[in-house]
């Protein structure tokens, strides 16, 4: 009898470690998507794109629960809001070096994270703040739960990556944005304004981080110090995914997620390893990914003369 409870314990809270990683994983696919996309057409690392998660969501939380305007249009003020500063930050931090030097955007950006940092700081101090929609219906999966909110959560990021996979890979956009990526020139002797899809793809990355910062602030607490942590996330995703392949870190963040609750919430021979140490699952899979398979795991190997 004993046996069969503990076995029926484990079933369970297995089922809620599979539930919190599609919840984490979720936020962090949308991070991914947003840095893939900049990176496989512009071949930067965007650095500060956990800061406009952070803008995302302060902002929509600011505009419901301090001006107390409808979700709906708070939702659209931060998404706006991120909009811009992505526009403004890529004319003064990206257009002017990125065609110079690829790495010079990677020092750019992470000046532009500390900038937004300490703005954080200054407008909303360190106080956890959260988006209250009211008190959740709950589901209950044994003794696994998750909320209703959640779930709505998880299916709409699911079906808009859906979307915006097929829209890359059969649409007319996507054959401009694949033109770019092999060759940017050539793709402008054929009428594609490069430049200007360069900025579109850029404040795109922005939004989708805004989205996630909202993700976060509906589900848990946005605080100022989130920025670099979930940017080093999203980072570990796309190298382990392939650096141009958008549907490989999507598929990498659910995983790095679901590797992150195993990590602290299952016994490791015997013991527990602390919660302190779960961020460090990206790292580690960073560091895994590039001693085994450097390319990614979705990745193509790129030969050089």
């Amino acid at each position: 009898m004993g046996s069969w409870s503990s076995r029926r314990w484990c079933h369970c809270k297995k089922m809620q470690l599979l539930i919190n990683a599609l919840i984490a994983g979720s936020f962090a696919a949308l991070m991914a998507s947003g840095l893939s996309l900049v990176y496989g057409v512009l071949g930067i690392f965007n650095m500060a794109l956990g800061q406009y998660a952070l803008m995302g969501g302060y902002m929509t939380w600011w505009a419901f629960s301090v001006l107390h305007l409808p979700f709906f249009m708070s939702f659209c003020i931060g998404i706006g809001v991120t909009a811009l500063l992505s526009w403004v930050s890529f004319e003064i931090f990206v257009a002017p070096y990125y065609k110079r030097h690829r790495f010079l955007p990677l020092v750019t950006t992470i000046a532009l994270s500390m900038i937004l940092d300490g703005l954080l700081l200054v407008l909303f101090h360190e106080q956890p703040r959260t988006i209250d929609l009211g008190a959740p219906s709950l589901l209950q999966l044994g003794s696994a739960v998750i909320s209703m909110q959640q779930i709505l959560l998880i299916v709409l990021t699911l079906l808009f990556l859906f979307v915006l996979v097929l829209l890359l890979a059969f649409t007319r956009f996507g054959r401009a944005v694949r033109a770019t990526v092999q060759h940017h020139q050539a793709a402008e002797s054929l009428g594609i304004p490069s430049a200007l899809l360069h900025r579109f793809l850029f404040i795109g990355s922005g939004m989708l981080a805004a989205l996630a910062g909202i993700f976060v602030a509906l589900d848990q607490n946005l605080t100022p110090t989130l920025g670099f942590p979930i940017t080093i996330k999203a980072y570990a995703a796309i190298i382990a995914g392939g650096k141009r392949s958008l549907g490989g870190a999507i598929l990498c963040a659910y995983l790095i997620a679901l590797l992150e609750q195993l990590a602290v919430g299952i016994p490791w021979f015997g013991l527990y390893i602390p919660a302190g140490y779960q961020a460090t699952v990206a790292l580690v899979a960073i560091i895994v990914v590039l001693l085994l398979k450097p390319e990614g795991l979705f990745g193509s190997k790129v030969r050089i003369a």
